[in-house]
């Protein structure tokens, strides 16, 4: 087997080496590469949701570019948990590289064969091979030699996983917390994970998210009884909104309808796939006696309802803003309901939740949200429970991971202060290489790693350029000077000049300025044209359209920052009339 292609480093044959593609200094798009020999191994694929400063952007998708160039290197990817950081984006890499073998818990393995996107891809004829693994069970892949470890999450069957190869041990944790008294009883493998320690592990990869929190994360059963008490003084409807794969509160939510004589209405594709999932593969005990459907709305008093909902990919704040704006197509919130916000506030989301807020309070609908209501607790280890995994563990080498840019660092502090040395923890960066050859570990260099911009509807690469135009748009708005020229470059009609989405056009000085605007037009026009009005010219075809065009935006733009102080998108929009001739061709 080859090289891996990484531009200018080079990888020794006999090195491992670690390449995070996503989930460094952000939440989500969990993704790594592991390689030894020429032959890659890849970890968890997954999605997350964009910030409002992000204007047409539905999804953050990993970069494959790196994975293209190395295709024929890929043995398989291993699969950790459900949740959309960490599996959310398998359908979009099996559209552009092939994958041999794809691994997983049971859970995870029946929650991707719901998804129709994988069965669309299965049958347009090209084979994906889904494996349901055992825990504790070994497998061998390549040069690698692979295990998954039972550990706590709000989700069924998470696991960490165990990667041996000739260079030594990697444990990946994935997203993980310390649970005593699980929803599911299934406690996390300390005991495997001690023996492995014990063996001796060369790096550690421990997720980061929690680093902030001091002590131990809460049980997820412990939103049980602030749900009991929220659902069974409810006089109306309760519409608890959450993450689609908390497959844990779920099962919660059902024993509490059970115990409050609700039916249960699920809401939302992904919420659907991993009750449907959760259920085949035994981590959810779902009583269809208790399922609602939507032509049961009618029939149902608002006192017999309990609707559990999520968003598009699972994102519960996509399904808030729907509740509270009227635009969902199947319920619409009304005075009464109980609106449980059972879900973490993504980073720069809190004034969106705010907003939503205001709105529901318009509309006679009570909120309860947040960890302070006890109606959510995180699903990532605090403090405590990362320095447990560090005393485990004991690795000789350390990368914090899965978080944003503090989580990153405080957790690398976090190793230091445990005992590790300066020089044997590693903060990577999205795409950074880190390569540990004859026991020595350094950061080579980085491969390519901006994630990929993706608007849902139109299925398409959103640049980073267009983002950055819709932000000026949606802020500043937008100028179009639009002309028209015959065949000979003669001025037909214009320049027309339209504004729209901007603060300043009721204003005095817009109306002042666009006369003025209008009038430096026609004269960089006569200046390119040699014309005004209809007179005409010898420019014939020689126009330059794009100097012209140019010239137009570039005194636009001046006049406008100078007059106004706006910074609206300028755009111009030539036509050339063609000759009459030319219809006949």
């Amino acid at each position: 087997m080859g090289y891996i292609v990484t531009e200018d480093v080079e990888l020794k044959h006999d090195s491992l080496t670690v390449i995070p593609l996503g989930g460094q200094s952000e939440l989500g798009q969990m993704l790594w590469v592991v390689t030894y020999g020429g032959e890659m191994l890849l970890i968890d694929a997954g999605a997350s949701y964009p910030a409002e400063d992000l204007p047409g952007v539905d999804l953050l998708l990993p970069n494959t570019n790196f994975l293209e160039a190395n295709k024929g290197k890929i043995q398989a990817l291993l699969l950790t948990n459900g949740h959309e950081e960490h599996c959310g984006a398998v359908p979009y890499l099996l559209r552009h590289i092939p994958i041999p073998r794809i691994m997983g818990p049971r859970f995870v393995s029946a929650f991707l064969h719901q998804s129709q996107q994988i069965l669309t891809y299965q049958q347009s004829g090209h084979q994906v091979e889904i494996d349901t693994i055992e825990p504790r069970q070994s497998y061998s892949i390549g040069p690698f030699e692979v295990e998954w470890i039972h550990v706590n999450d709000a989700i069924a069957d998470a696991c960490a996983l165990r990667i041996g190869s000739p260079a030594g041990t990697v444990i990946y944790t994935s997203s993980f917390k310390l649970d005593q008294t699980p929803v599911d009883k299934r406690l996390l493998d300390v005991g495997r994970l001690a023996e492995i320690g014990n063996e001796g592990v060369l790096l550690l990869i421990s997720a980061s998210a929690g680093v902030e929190n001091p002590g131990y994360t809460a049980s997820e059963k412990s939103v049980e009884q602030a749900l009991h008490a929220r659902i069974s003084q409810a006089k109306g409807r309760v519409i608890v909104v959450m993450p689609g794969t908390n497959t844990h509160r779920l099962q919660i939510l059902f024993d509490l309808a059970r115990s409050n004589q609700r039916k249960v209405l699920l809401l939302g594709e992904v919420l659907i796939r991993a009750a449907v999932a959760a259920a085949v593969s035994g981590s959810l005990v779902y009583d269809r006696t208790l399922e609602a459907k939507l032509n049961d709305l009618k029939k149902l008093s608002d006192r017999e309802l309990l609707i559990v909902a999520t968003g598009i990919e699972g994102d519960p704040m996509d399904m808030l803003v729907e509740l509270a704006t009227g635009m969902h197509p199947d319920i619409t919130s009304k005075e009464g309901d109980l609106v449980i916000f059972s879900a973490p506030i993504q980073p720069g989301r809190s004034r969106q939740l705010a907003t939503m807020l205001d709105q529901f309070l318009t509309q006679g609908v009570k909120v309860i949200y947040g960890d302070r209501e006890h109606v959510h607790v995180a699903k990532h280890a605090s403090r405590e429970e990362l320095k447990l995994m560090l005393s485990i563990i004991c690795p000789t080498y350390f990368v914090p991971a899965f978080g944003e840019g503090r989580h990153i660092m405080h957790h690398a502090q976090l190793a230091m202060d445990w005992g590790l040395p300066a020089d044997s923890v590693f903060p990577l960066k999205n795409g950074e290489i880190l390569s540990i050859s004859n026991g020595l570990a350094s950061v080579l260099g980085a491969v390519e790693s901006q994630a990929v911009l993706l608007n849902r509807d139109q299925g398409e690469r959103v640049t980073t350029f267009s983002v950055k135009e819709r932000r000026v748009l949606s802020m500043e708005g937008v100028i179009t000077i639009s002309l028209v020229i015959d065949q000979n470059g003669n001025l037909v009609s214009g320049p027309a000049i339209d504004a729209g989405g901007s603060a300043f056009l009721n204003s005095t000085e817009w109306q002042e300025t666009r006369s003025e605007l209008h009038q430096a037009m026609i004269a960089i026009i006569d200046k390119q044209l040699g014309t005004i009005g209809g007179a005409q010219s010898d420019a014939g075809d020689k126009v330059d359209f794009s100097q012209l065009r140019s010239a137009l935006r570039e005194a636009a733009v001046k006049m406008l920052r100078a007059r106004l102080q706006a910074k609206p998108a300028v755009q111009v929009v030539i036509q050339q009339l063609a000759s009459p001739g030319s219809f006949n061709k």
